[in-house]
């Protein structure tokens, strides 16, 4: 590999998982759930953190109430995950950039928030589980950060956190890879904007190829700002 970088945390809602409009559909029922309008995509990636509480009460503009976030969880989560099935699906290259990786001569993981059960069975749905030397979802309650998680992934490696990136596509994964101590690239497919990735002050990447490529420490190619909501 032509740098120090050898093992790739890859994230999966939002970046090797396109679930953009199962998230969208179950954010707008939850809210619905509590007398709330709904949103757009672009809302959604405008606004949406973690903790997940603190996303919703940025949408109403004050704090939920302990009975309005269950309601508010226990409604996106059966949705999202009665959706998912017939919307989701690999992003744009996603297959492709993990090969990628491998041939560049690498390791990678998986670390998700995603329930870990469900996240074996989607991996094994989608074929690409044998492409991961390991895969760790969520095992408590939702809602949380990726950043005690994080720590004790990159511990449990046993790689020098010089060698270790990750990639995802929220402002959590970079503080997340962050306090780890390891480098992150951030992918403008999934949960965010370009706009609120960039203000993280963390690369940015197009596609998932280009992300590859920057974990890798090789420039990325000089093109034009775009939305990549066009991946959802």
């Amino acid at each position: 590999m032509s740098t120090q970088r050898r093992h790739a945390v890859w994230d999966w809602n939002g970046t090797l998982l396109d679930d953009n409009e199962a998230r969208l559909v179950a954010v707008n029922e939850s809210l619905a759930a509590i007398g709330q309008a709904p949103i757009s995509l672009h809302q959604y990636r405008d606004t949406y953190c973690v903790p997940v509480p603190h996303f919703y009460a940025k949408l109403l503009g004050r704090p939920l109430t302990i009975t309005e976030w269950r309601t508010a969880d226990d409604t996106y989560q059966a949705v999202y995950h009665e959706h998912l099935p017939q919307s989701g699906r690999l992003m744009p290259g996603a297959r492709q950039a993990l090969l990628s990786w491998i041939a560049r001569g690498g390791t990678q993981s998986l670390l998700s928030l995603h329930s870990h059960t469900r996240l074996l069975a989607e991996l094994s749905q989608h074929g690409i589980g044998t492409l991961l030397r390991a895969a760790e979802g969520r095992r408590g309650p939702t809602g949380g950060t990726k950043a005690a998680a994080m720590r004790r992934h990159v511990q449990a490696l046993g790689i020098p956190r010089q060698h270790v990136v990750a990639i995802g596509d929220s402002a959590d994964d970079a503080l997340a890879a962050e306090e780890a101590g390891i480098a992150v690239v951030l992918y403008t497919g999934g949960s965010h904007s370009e706009t609120a990735l960039a203000a993280t002050g963390a690369p940015v990447a197009h596609t998932l190829a280009e992300a590859v490529d920057m974990a890798l420490g090789t420039p990325a190619k000089t093109r034009p700002t775009a939305q990549a909501g066009a991946a959802a």
